[in-house]
C-alpha cells in the first residue's frame, strides 16, 4: 500500500474495481473496452471505459450506434489505460472533454488513524445492506437530484456486488450525511459522500470516512478508493488529510 502514485502499477487494477463496483443497467464487450449504459444516469455509468488496446474493426461506428440505439451521446472514459492515441482521434471527432477526475487510493489502516480525530456530538452512524427507501430518499434529496434520477440509480446501488453498504449518519433523527461502500478483492470503493448542505463544514465528510473504514476493516479490507472531480479542492484537502493519494487521472469525452 506504500507509494501510490500517478501511473503507478495499482492504477489499473483499481480503475477495473471502480467500474465492477459501479455496475451499469447495460453492459456490452467491444474487445477489451467496456459499453455501459444506465438511461442516462451518472457519467461513468453511460461510458465506454475503453481499457486497453483499440478493438478490432470500426470501433468508432460501433461505439456510437449502440449509444445512438439508447438515445445517449457517445461518451467514452479516457484514463492511462487507454491507448495513447485514443484522445487525440477523439478530439478530431468533434469528441469534448467533459470532466476531468481523479482516482485516489489509501492503505485502509492509514484512512482509520488520520480520521480518528472526527467527531460529531452524539451523531450515529446507521448502515443498512441495501439501498432501502428512506436512505435512497436522503441521498437524493442531499444531492439535489430530481425524482427521475431514483431508478438509475436504484438500479447500480441494487446491482452492486456484496459486501456492500449504505451509511448514513444522523444527530437527534436528524440526517447529517451519506455514503455507500463496496468491496472486491481487499479493496473498498467508497462513494457518494453527501452531506447535507446545513451541515457542512463540522467534519460530517471525515466521520463517514472512519465509519466507512471501520466497517471496510470489519470485512476484511486492506485499501480504500474513491474518485473525485479534479477540481473539487474541499473533498481533495479532506481527502489529502485523511492518506489518500492519486493512483490515476481521467476524463471523459462527449460527443453530443
Amino acid at each position: 500500500m506504500n507509494g501510490l502514485t500517478v501511473g503507478s502499477k495499482l492504477a489499473g487494477t483499481i480503475e477495473q474495481l471502480a467500474a465492477s463496483g459501479w455496475p451499469p443497467r447495460e453492459l456490452e464487450s467491444l474487445g477489451a473496452w467496456k459499453l455501459r449504459a444506465n438511461r442516462g444516469v451518472t457519467t461513468r455509468a453511460n461510458s465506454v471505459l475503453a481499457a486497453g488496446p483499440f478493438p478490432e474493426g470500426d470501433w468508432l461506428v460501433e461505439v456510437e450506434r449502440f449509444y445512438r440505439e439508447r438515445g445517449l451521446p457517445p461518451c467514452f472514459h479516457v484514463s492511462e489505460s487507454s491507448p495513447k492515441e485514443l484522445d487525440g482521434r477523439l478530439a478530431a471527432a468533434g469528441y469534448e472533454v467533459s470532466m476531468n477526475c481523479l482516482l485516489l487510493a489509501a492503505d485502509l489502516q492509514v484512512v482509520l488513524q488520520q480520521s480518528a480525530a472526527y467527531r460529531i456530538g452524539e451523531a450515529a452512524v446507521n448502515w443498512t445492506t441495501q439501498p432501502e427507501e428512506p436512505w435512497m430518499e436522503e441521498f437524493l434529496r442531499m444531492e439535489g437530484f430530481p425524482k427521475e434520477r431514483r431508478a438509475g440509480y436504484l438500479a447500480i446501488f441494487t446491482a452492486m456486488p456484496e459486501p456492500k453498504t449504505f451509511a448514513v449518519i444522523a444527530e437527534a433523527g436528524e440526517p447529517m450525511g451519506v455514503a455507500t461502500g463496496v468491496i472486491e478483492r481487499g479493496w473498498a470503493g467508497i462513494s457518494n459522500v453527501v452531506v447535507d448542505p446545513r451541515h457542512r463544514r463540522k467534519g460530517v465528510a471525515g466521520r463517514l470516512l472512519h465509519a466507512l473504514a471501520s466497517w471496510a476493516a470489519a470485512h476484511g479490507a486492506e485499501g480504500m478508493y474513491l474518485q473525485v472531480l479534479a477540481n473539487n479542492t474541499p473533498a481533495l484537502e479532506l481527502y489529502g488529510k485523511l492518506g489518500f493519494q492519486a493512483v490515476s487521472a481521467y476524463h471523459y469525452r462527449v460527443r453530443k
